[in-house]
Parts: C-alpha cells; structure tokens; sequence
C-alpha cells in the first residue's frame, strides 16, 4: 500500500513540474516528409540518375550532413558521393521509417528516421550482398510553402558485407 502511494505521489510530482508538451507534429505534413523519404528508396532501388537527383532535389542549397564522427560534408559532396556509389550497387529493398517528429517551431521539423537497406556491390573480387540500417536525426525547414532538408546527423550505422558485421557505431 505504501508503494501504490508513493507512486501516486511521484506521478503527481511528474504531473506539475512535466515540462509542456511541444506541439504534435501535423499529419500532412509527417506525410509529405514520409514521401519525400520515399524518394531516397525509389532512387536506391532503380539507381536511375533522374531518381537519385529527385531524391536530392529535396535537399537545401546550405544542407549539411554530419556523420558519426563530426565530419560533415556538404550537399554537392553527398550527392556526387551517391552518384558514384550507385555505380556499383543494386538495392533490392529499401524502407526508410521516421521514427519519431518533433516541431519545435511552424517552420521547422525534426524527425528521427531509421533506413534500411539490402542490396549488392560490385567489387573487383566479385559481387558482395550488403545489408545497412543507418539511423539519423534529421532537419527540415519550410521554405516558400516547401519542406526542404537542412541537415542530417548520423546517429547509428550498422553495415553487413556477406552476412558479417564491418561497421556497428552510434546509439
């Protein structure tokens, strides 16, 4: 009995210092970025440049993405680094899930994403099946009535090469 109090006493407690709630972020507008993900797993899966450069498309001028360990390339640098590894890779599946979204302001969102990734490299030893889940923090801003992406930052990478983990980093 005296637990079931203190308990009912911390919820209280919880209750009246609860730091409020941010707003919930609209359905439309986790739909429209659901879509726009969608874009990065139809360029992966067709490796058509006109797919990866849609999927780019959505990317800021300014975007910045910063990997595990701080380093951070610009939108030009990821996009010619994915143009040159879509030369050696077929997807075969792909999901990219936001896991969370939070709105700190009308014209900003934060989502939480997790991508995976199946698929084969090209390698001068021969073909090689690759499994990858990369999980991020992302950025977007609303600029002129559209969501573009400002940043990513990497928050786990977990790549398989043949079944064997080369790369397991991050939260």
């Amino acid at each position: 009995m005296k637990s079931a109090y203190l308990v009912a006493c911390a919820a209280a407690a919880a209750a009246l210092f609860a730091v409020p709630a941010r707003a919930d972020v609209p359905a439309a507008v986790t739909t429209a970025l659901a879509d726009k993900y969608k874009l990065t797993c139809t360029a992966i899966l067709s490796g058509a440049d006109k797919d990866v450069k849609a999927a780019f498309a959505e990317l800021a001028p300014d975007y910045v993405e910063t990997d595990l360990q701080g380093k951070t390339q610009n939108r030009d640098e990821v996009l010619a680094s994915a143009e040159q590894q879509m030369k050696t890779f077929h997807g075969t599946s792909c999901d990219e899930k936001i896991d969370s979204a939070a709105q700190p302001d009308a014209n900003t969102i934060v989502a939480t994403v997790t991508q995976h990734i199946d698929g084969q490299v090209q390698a001068p030893d021969g073909n090689h099946d690759i499994t990858s889940t990369q999980k991020s923090q992302d950025t977007w801003k609303l600029e002129n009535g559209t969501w573009e992406q400002t940043a990513s930052k990497a928050l786990r990478t977990l790549l398989k090469i043949d079944g064997k983990v080369v790369q397991d980093d991050g939260q």
